[in-house]
Parts: structure tokens; sequence; C-alpha cells
């Protein structure tokens, strides 16, 4: 699957290991970056793209969707401010048709989109706008019922959204599986069943790249950082090659590292050693 920036080409394949998809271009949780939102403080959202660039991120997901924010006038914005100030590609990340239209009408390159599902409104109003772009497209595994119980139950979400994509005009390599990874403060066996659900998709699909939310499985839980860098592993192991997450965390940017040194996909440890060496002069690790 070809990404592309305002000035760089990312070729993402799961066998090449894992790349990150910066988080923090979200107003949720997030007080100051929703009223730079609000306010068109739009140099204060391409800070925390190059922040997350300088720190690792191969993508950038830009996500304005929050109480107060008007998506369809600030995602062409924000997306603007993102791409001038960092040359990776994008990841435009609403399910508003309008808002989408607008962000893709002055998104350069070739951008993923976030997202699909099997659910009717999705394949109706979104995958339309992918599809004529012929764009990359995150695929989440959900359908009309809601986000099933059980693996094999998102599998099957996977399979439906996956084939009304193909049948509009998307490549089959150009999409993306979202396994749905929620929190376990909620439910203890939430990360198990993401995990499960990764190694269904890898199996079924061992071409297509996945993603997801990472940082999701911590939310509400003491020691989120540090549970967040466990998980990550996890998953990266079992196929997860494109996480959702913040490269600017000292623990999760480790974990990161660690992990294409585990699948056999940093050729000598370089990028290992570059960042060991950054996150100690930054004082993140001993």
């Amino acid at each position: 699957m070809l990404l592309k920036g305002r000035g760089l080409e990312l070729n993402v394949d799961p066998s090449v290991g894992v790349h990150v998809i910066g988080e923090r271009i979200n107003p949720s949780g997030k007080p100051a970056l929703r009223k730079a939102l609000i306010e068109g403080d739009w140099d204060a959202v391409a800070g925390e793209a190059q922040a997350q660039v300088k720190a690792g991120a191969a993508v950038i997901d830009v996500n304005v969707g929050g109480r107060g924010v008007d998506e369809t006038a600030a995602l062409p914005r924000a997306v603007r401010a993102v791409s001038e100030a960092v040359d990776v590609p994008l990841c435009i990340d609403t399910r508003v048709p309008a808002a989408l239209e607008a962000a893709l009408a002055v998104c350069p390159g070739r951008p993923l989109v976030n997202s699909i599902s099997a659910e009717a409104k999705a394949l109706q109003e979104i995958l339309p706008i992918v599809a004529g772009r012929r764009l990359p497209v995150i695929v989440l595994c959900m359908g009309q019922e809601g986000i099933p119980a059980t693996p094999a139950g998102r599998l099957e979400c996977a399979r439906r959204a996956m084939e009304a994509a193909v049948a509009a005009g998307i490549d089959a390599a150009d999409i993306v599986f979202d396994p749905l990874v929620m929190t376990a403060g909620a439910d203890d066996k939430a990360a198990r069943l993401a995990l499960e659900t990764v190694r269904l998709l890898r199996k079924e699909f061992p071409s297509n790249s996945i993603t997801g939310g990472t940082s999701n499985v911590s939310f509400g839980m003491p020691a989120r950082s540090r549970l967040n860098a466990c998980f990550l592993p996890a998953a990266a192991m079992l196929g997860l090659n494109l996480p959702i997450t913040d490269p600017t965390d000292g623990a999760l940017r480790f974990a990161l590292l660690g992990c294409n040194i585990f699948l056999g996909c940093d050729a000598q440890n370089r990028s290992f050693m570059k960042g060991y060496r950054e996150l100690r002069a930054s004082g993140q690790i001993q």
C-alpha cells in the first residue's frame, strides 16, 4: 500500500515491520487542542504534527471531531496546516462526508482515510467518496449490529466491508483493518479479544495492514503509558503493523523500537540505537 505526503512516499507492508500513525491531533481529552481548533490556531495544530514526526511518526492522523468544533470547516484547515508543516502522509479521520470531501480537496499526495465499516451508513456515505478517488481506507471490524463481542464476529464484519469496498473499486491491497481495541478498564477481556482478532485478520489477510488505536486499551486505567507499552509488542507480534498511538511518549517509543527488533525488521538494530540515543539525550529513559 502506497501512501504519499507533500514530499514523501511511504510503502506500508506488513513484512517490513511497524510504522506509527501519530494520534495526537484529536481533541478528545485535550482541552488545549480543542480550544486551538475552535479559535483557528493552526500553528498549534501544525506543532503537534511536527513533534510527532520528530519522534518517529510515519503518518499523521488528523481528527478534529469534538464538542464545539465545526468539522466541515475545521478539518480542511487542519489538513492544510499539517500538510504544509510536515512531509509525511496524512490519515484523514472523520465519519462526516462533507468534512471528508473538503479535507481531501486540499490534501496533497495520497492519504489514508479513517474509516468505513460494514455499517450501511458508512458504506452509503463514506465509501463512494473514498472509492471515487481510489484511496486506501481503514475498515473497522463492526457492522450494523455494532461491535461484535467475538473475534469471529469481528472478522466477519471485516470480510463484508472488504467485499463492499472492492466491489466499489478500491484495490484490495489498499484496505487496512482495525480490530477495534477497547479499554481493559471496562472489560477485562477486551485486550485479549482485540489481540485474537488481530491474529485472525493476519491469518486471513496476510498482505493487508492492520491498524488500531492501541492506546485505547488503557483508558481509565492507572500507569497508562506503561500498560500501552506492554500491549503494543504483543499486538505487533500477532500482526498489527500500523498502530495509531503517541510516539512522543518515551515508553511507547521505546516499545515501538523494540517491536521492529523482535520482528527482525531493524537491520543491524540501527533504528533502535538511534532512537535509544535520542531518548537518553532527552531524559525519557535511563
